[in-house]
């Protein structure tokens, strides 16, 4: 299918500084073919982009897209507390029916906001991949191991990563190892050579909190990122969720990863955390895309919210307003993004020959006019609900706010029921 975007504000995402441009797009099957003015083709679809801001879809680099379910849930607790003897319990509970439904929910969230790219580690993920395949999104996915919960994961990964670990799949399989406090040096050994087997990578939670750090500590005598690094972690590519609490010395070594550290500051916020400091990261040459989180922590899946937030805490936490640009936050949650999960190549900017992952910001509301500097309005006063299109390997799933292959009522209806009943 050839589908051409007329007259829309172009925001490509390739230079060191913003390049907006009034320009068209041809996309032809799922690839990105011309970029220029005044396209006359024939095509099967035309849309008509005047005063919308065309880019490319947003990278959400950590979720955990079953936990929908946990929306809200015995909320208000630090996160050993609420993993403990909040969500582990009810967790338990769960059927591979109830995440394939949570999943769901998940998707439409993540394509109504303007995500077309997502990394998930959770459990009963062939319910994911499933939803995946059904919703149409992009996604790097992993079986979340724990020493207590390896069981069928480890043949599962193998399966699963021989079907979509192939070229033009939108999916991909990773291994995921819950964290350094959670798997031993066994277990991370294990599917470590897993993951070169593979040729994949891994994903792992890292430094997110202090207990993690004392734990670790007391354990190993060594700092998380000197546990993994030690253990060979680091050798295959990483993306390594939250990296809050890392040191001088910690930053050295994660300098020269394959992949990056996806930051979460409206979770990392609502749990008390911490504040990643994403512009010393960044100032020493990491990679750091945005995530989400689960929604039992962060309760939403809008990643213009966790723009905005990184944004501030940065600039608060520095105490330099000019610390960190509206461009340098967009660009983590498009092609930085991309890098941390290894698909630069193919998606996180809008260039031709690339994949057509794409989304439409309409900027005709009252809280974008005027458009003085357009990255800044949708840093810090756009939302999801201003996606009016969303266009994923060539395919329109959404338009005007419409997806018209997923059965919405049905999927919230099915959610709402399956809460009541492990909640």
């Amino acid at each position: 299918m050839k589908i051409l975007i007329k007259n829309g504000f172009l925001l490509d995402m390739l230079s060191e500084i913003p390049n907006i441009r009034k320009t068209d797009i041809l996309i032809n099957n799922n690839i990105i073919e011309k970029i220029e003015d005044n396209i006359n083709e024939n095509v099967e679809k035309v849309i008509d982009a005047n005063n919308k801001v065309v880019m490319p879809g947003l990278i959400n680099t950590h979720t955990h897209a079953g936990m929908s379910i946990f929306r809200g849930y015995k909320d208000d607790k630090n996160l050993m507390d609420w993993l403990e003897n909040a969500i582990l319990p009810v967790e338990a509970k769960l059927t591979p029916e109830d995440i394939y439904w949570g999943t769901q929910l998940s998707c439409i969230e993540m394509i109504k906001s303007g995500t077309t790219t997502f990394c998930d580690m959770y459990f009963q993920m062939q319910e994911v991949i499933r939803s995946i395949e059904e919703t149409g999104l992009r996604a790097v996915v992993g079986w979340s191991v724990t020493d207590d919960s390896i069981r069928d994961k480890y043949e599962k990964t193998i399966k699963y990563a021989n079907i979509y670990n192939k070229e033009n799949s939108r999916i991909k399989i990773y291994v995921s190892l819950h964290s350094g406090y959670t798997c031993s040096p066994e277990t991370i050994n294990k599917f470590l050579e897993l993951a070169k087997q593979l040729n994949t990578g891994i994903i792992i939670h890292l430094a997110e909190t202090q207990d993690e750090e004392k734990i670790i500590q007391e354990r190993y005598k060594k700092r998380p990122v000197q546990y993994l690094n030690d253990l060979g972690v680091f050798n295959v590519p990483v993306v390594l969720a939250h990296g809050i609490y890392v040191s001088d010395e910690d930053i050295k070594i994660l300098k020269n990863v394959n992949g990056g550290i996806s930051h979460n500051p409206v979770s990392n916020c609502k749990l008390a955390s911490g504040i990643c400091d994403v512009v010393k990261l960044k100032e020493n040459g990491l990679n750091v895309g945005l995530g989400t989180d689960g929604q039992g922590s962060t309760t939403t899946l809008d990643m213009f919210e966790e723009m905005r937030l990184c944004g501030y805490l940065q600039k608060v936490s520095k105490k330099s307003s000019i610390c960190i640009k509206a461009y340098d936050i967009l660009k983590m949650a498009t092609i930085d993004g991309a890098k941390v999960l290894g698909l630069e190549k193919e998606i996180g900017t809008i260039e031709i020959g690339k994949k057509a992952d794409i989304i439409i910001v309409d900027m005709n509301k009252p809280h974008l006019i005027p458009n003085n500097d357009i990255c800044t309005n949708l840093v810090y006063s756009a939302n999801g609900q201003d996606v009016e299109t969303v266009i994923i390997d060539g395919k329109i799933i959404m338009e005007n706010r419409k997806i018209p292959n997923i059965n919405q009522e049905k999927i919230e209806e099915n959610t709402r029921k399956i809460a009541k009943r492990v909640l």
